[in-house]
């Protein structure tokens, strides 16, 4: 028992469900504050959208951030597992699944860095945006000193 609360990825997860729970129940109701957002999301695969409550995206970006995690998982297991098998027997066929498995994991990590980074500036873009009502109105102006009338389009934020 004590070896799994030690675990730093126990201890990171419990830490950021706390966070997320304290920052939900602290928030201004119209206004959510960009940078919790973001350390949110860096966290929590999806946590800065939930937060903003954009709960779409948030579902989005955690299913797409938790399945290239557990395929970066898979693939890094696979080549581990080969390169066993090629320390015990040499075999050409094995060293060729070891260096697919390996350009794999290599690939799938700069994925992963992509979308956790674009999900961190998607939920920076939600929170900052976050209760943020435009209105368009459609006016037309005339001016009297030109003589000739003019159209124009207000938009008011």
């Amino acid at each position: 028992m004590k070896n799994v609360i030690r675990s730093p990825c126990v201890v990171l997860i419990v830490f950021s469900l706390f966070l997320l729970i304290s920052v939900h129940l602290n928030s201004d109701e119209m206004k959510k504050h960009p940078g919790w957002a973001i350390i949110a999301s860096a966290l929590l695969p999806g946590g800065g959208q939930f937060y903003a409550e954009n709960y779409a995206r948030g579902i989005f970006f955690s299913t797409l951030q938790i399945s290239l995690i557990s395929l970066t998982l898979y693939e890094k297991i696979q080549e581990r597992d080969y390169k066993k098998l090629y320390d015990e027997n040499h075999d050409k066929d094995t060293w060729d699944e070891f260096n697919k498995h390996r350009s794999r994991v290599r690939n799938l990590l700069w994925w992963d860095a992509g979308i956790w980074f674009l999900s961190c500036a998607d939920a920076f873009t939600d929170a900052h945006f976050y209760g943020f009502n435009e209105r368009v109105d459609l006016s037309i102006h005339f001016k009297k000193n030109t003589g000739t009338p003019q159209v124009g389009i207000t938009l008011r934020f």
